[in-house]
């Protein structure tokens, strides 16, 4: 009888599953030749997922996450600018929170890499200086305001 109680009473604060065909969601644009397709918003945590697709010769802008990030590579090739490394289609890439990176495409083809990412991005100039910063917040208002802007039915992905 207890044991029950209790169970009814956690299902009140469990997330359920979800499901949603990637199919279904936009690619929202994020910068020159750089779009990203949100997959989930976890405002609780501060935590978001995303598909990330950089095309041609594009990069995404010097930057520095407060906490780790993990990605994996689904195609194509991309690197960091400051390391000597180079992801392909299967590498799994860690970034330790506070690492300093530009993102590169080197137009060969299309690169689309999961990221799962937490905190904030900081942007920066060439000097450090804080240009901008990303949160799953600014995240979740910009793909919002694309669907508002195309006329596109926003999934709810904030679980």
């Amino acid at each position: 009888m207890v044991n029950q109680i209790l169970h009814d009473h956690l299902a009140e604060y469990v997330l359920p599953d979800r499901v949603h065909n990637i199919d279904d969601l936009p690619w929202v644009p994020q910068g020159e030749q750089v779009w990203f397709k949100p997959l989930r918003f976890d405002l609780v945590n501060g935590r978001w997922v995303n598909l990330l697709r950089v095309t041609k010769a594009g990069k995404v802008n010097r930057h520095r996450h407060s906490a780790q990030v993990l990605g994996f590579c689904l195609h194509g090739t991309w690197q960091y600018a400051e390391r000597d490394w180079i992801a392909r289609p299967g590498s799994f890439v860690f970034e330790p929170p506070g690492d300093v990176h530009t993102l590169l495409v080197d137009g060969s083809e299309e690169m689309q890499t999961l990221f799962l990412l937490e905190g904030t991005i900081q942007y920066m100039d060439d000097d450090n200086r804080l240009i901008s910063e990303d949160n799953v917040f600014t995240k979740l208002d910009r793909y919002l305001a694309y669907c508002r802007e195309h006329s596109l039915n926003a999934l709810d992905l904030r679980y």
